[in-house]
């Protein structure tokens, strides 16, 4: 126990301090939480509060299942329906156009093409929990270029599914025992069936019965039953768990409780998403990047112009001002979390090597990290 409370004790005081300094400066509170997680993590010198990075940063991805969520409550149908160019248009075009042109840079380090443009597709993708919670900060969620961010980040969930089903079709030693299509589909069917029969039947009759009690312990525990659900019933299809928590909460967007649905996960929300970004930091191998720093900050230069160019071509071409295109391009320039599950997983099935595992880690780290400074 004690040294459980010295880890709890170290962390909030190099949080609380990194904040305070970064909020001072202008730059956000995220970026001081990286730099809270690479102080605490277990690459620096110092101590440190655990060497299990990994299991953490993906018990608090749950945070950013949270913020979507909250996103989705936001979001009434209609209003998605307006933005459909956006989402389906531009996003499939920044998917695309960046995800082959990093492909094609990284085919100069690894043979096979095919693995070397999943893995530009992988990096093309940006940080939804990221850019959402500047957006969301900075209270610019429905701005041009907030809007514009959103709906290539809510196709880019969507893009992850092919990306997930590529994955050990790649590999020389996968098994025979693959699903059948008809089987993954069917899968993906009855989640959403389920989801929106939770959504829209079952759930708004629970919350009904437990206002009327003014049961608000009983009503927390329904609203954290509703994301957690949806997301688990995403991921069991092969989808995005934010993705799923969208859902549910766009679903929930008419009912009357949405306020108070809100104001319920709002503090779940803000824990979990400062610890995603502390394990994010804690993320940085130094010792990887000191062995090539050259080349390491090559690869995250050019991946960063890379989508930067394209970003703000493709804003000005669906008719967005220079100064809307340059801040989209600067917000989604970076490569997002889901690039730590599928470089994790193209490891697990030998498509790359443990060298290549941690460079593609640090890059996206690393990007994340500079971020809140474009």
């Amino acid at each position: 126990m004690d040294v459980l409370l010295v880890s709890i004790l170290f962390l909030l005081a190099v949080t609380a301090i990194m904040v305070t300094l970064s909020k001072h400066m202008g730059l956000g509170s995220i970026l001081g939480l990286l730099i809270a997680g690479i102080i605490v993590g277990p690459h620096t010198p110092g101590p440190y509060i655990t060497n299990e990075v990994e299991t953490m940063r993906h018990f608090t991805e749950i945070g950013v299942v949270f913020l979507l969520f909250i996103i989705g409550l936001e979001m009434q149908p209609s209003k998605l329906w307006s933005m459909r160019k956006e989402v389906f248009g531009l996003g499939s075009l920044q998917v695309i156009v960046s995800g082959l042109c990093i492909g094609f840079y990284i085919s100069l380090y690894i043979e096979r093409l095919s693995v070397a443009l999943l893995l530009g597709f992988t990096l093309a993708l940006s940080s939804t929990a990221f850019v959402m919670q500047l957006l969301q900060e900075k209270g610019e969620l429905s701005s041009e270029h907030g809007k514009s961010s959103f709906a290539i980040l809510l196709l880019q969930d969507l893009a992850i599914v092919p990306l997930l089903a590529l994955l050990p079709l790649l590999s020389e030693a996968q098994t025979t025992q693959t699903t059948p299509l008809y089987e993954k589909i069917g899968t993906v069917i009855l989640m959403f069936g389920l989801l929106l029969a939770f959504g829209r039947f079952i759930l708004p009759q629970a919350l009904e019965k437990v206002s009327k009690q003014r049961n608000k312990d009983a009503f927390l525990m329904f609203a954290l039953l509703s994301v957690i659900l949806a997301a688990f019933l995403m991921e069991h299809a092969g989808l995005s768990m934010a993705l799923g928590a969208f859902l549910m909460g766009m679903m929930l967007s008419t009912s009357r409780y949405s306020f108070q649905l809100e104001a319920s996960i709002e503090p779940f929300k803000g824990v979990l998403m400062s610890l995603f970004f502390i394990a994010v930091g804690m993320s940085i191998d130094f010792n990887a990047i000191m062995q090539e720093p050259t080349l390491f900050m090559t690869h995250i230069a050019v991946i960063l112009v890379i989508k930067a160019f394209i970003l703000f071509g493709l804003m000005l071409l669906f008719g967005a001002s220079k100064s809307t295109a340059m801040k989209v391009a600067s917000l989604l320039n970076q490569s997002g979390e889901f690039g730590f599950v599928l470089f994790g997983a193209a490891k697990a099935l030998k498509l790359i090597d443990e060298q290549f595992f941690v460079v593609g880690i640090g890059v996206i780290s690393i990007s994340m990290l500079l971020t809140p400074v474009l």
